[in-house]
């Protein structure tokens, strides 16, 4: 049933783009702000206390809703929530509408006021804007899309609500005391990690794995990380390997993609790859489960 829900629900965000509407998270904001204000005269309450609450409260109201639609559907009320979440947790925008709108603008300066969102800031000059949209494309991906579908295929609809919570409030410029800030930052760094290596891997199998590895072995030695410490910098170095050196260029359909955006196109192209490469593997363990 899990990649039963995944593929459905994908398939739906990318068939019906109104679906794009629902990834609204305004009301985090308040009600963090909210509890933390109840907590206030509690010793460490807007601290550990508020990190655990912030996250408990929401996965009983998702757990509570599982229940109920479980007892009235039985097994197709959870897949329907099951969906209903995966559709909700995917974004907060769609990855591929955000480089389309980039590559397809209307003039210049649209193009560079897209691309400027897509990054967070002004684009820089040339080979570095270059590098700087391979690794936004890849970061964007892993937090909208393979985030969400690795814990929803670890924990369920709670990994999937889990993770995009930590992500929003970590992310969303909440005004947190600096103990839950430094917590969700934590969680979250916790909670990508195996993602940015899974999504490391699935590309080294669907473009060139000597070139991936190296990437990787280097961006651990010059940072002098082992492997369990440092950030998802491994991920965006491999990613500019492939696309920087012209891997990806003369891989595939990629070779098709030409143009002064072709970085944007190759990098949404891979990301498409490694998507190809977890479905894959999600689908052959579910065949696993299905035969034994």
């Amino acid at each position: 049933m899990t990649i039963t829900a995944i593929l459905l629900a994908f398939a739906l965000c990318y068939f019906v783009r109104e679906l794009g509407r629902l990834h609204r998270f305004e009301w985090l904001a308040p009600c963090v702000r909210r509890l933390n204000g109840w907590l206030e005269p509690v010793p460490g309450g807007p601290g550990a206390l508020g990190f655990i609450l912030l996250l408990l409260l929401p996965l009983l109201v998702v757990g509570g809703v599982s229940v109920l639609a479980t007892a009235l559907l039985g097994t197709l009320g959870a897949f329907l929530v099951s969906v209903a979440v995966l559709i909700y947790t995917f974004g907060p925008h769609d990855l591929d509408t955000d480089i389309g709108a980039i590559i397809h603008a209307e003039d210049d300066e649209a193009q560079a006021r897209a691309l400027g969102n897509l990054l967070g800031h002004t684009p820089p000059e040339a080979e570095a804007c270059q590098a700087e949209a391979v690794e936004a494309v890849f970061r964007e991906a892993l937090e909208r899309w393979f985030g969400t579908i690795f814990w929803f295929a670890v924990l369920g609809v709670f990994g999937a609500v889990l993770y995009r919570l930590t992500d929003r409030i970590d992310e969303g410029g909440m005004d947190l005391p600096p103990r839950q800030k430094a917590l969700f930052h934590r969680l979250r760094q916790v909670l990508e990690w195996p993602v940015a290596q899974l999504m490391t891997l699935a590309l080294g199998l669907a473009t060139d794995f000597d070139s991936v590895l190296k990437a990787w072995r280097e961006y651990h030695d010059e940072q002098g990380n082992g492997l369990f410490t440092g950030n998802n910098g491994f991920l965006y170095a491999a990613a500019r390997r492939i696309v920087l050196t012209g891997h990806a260029a003369r891989d595939g359909y990629a070779d098709q993609l030409s143009g002064p955006l072709s970085c944007l196109r190759q990098a949404m192209d891979l990301i498409w790859r490694v998507l190809g490469v977890w479905l894959t593997v999600l689908a052959i363990l579910l065949l696993v489960d299905v035969v034994a």
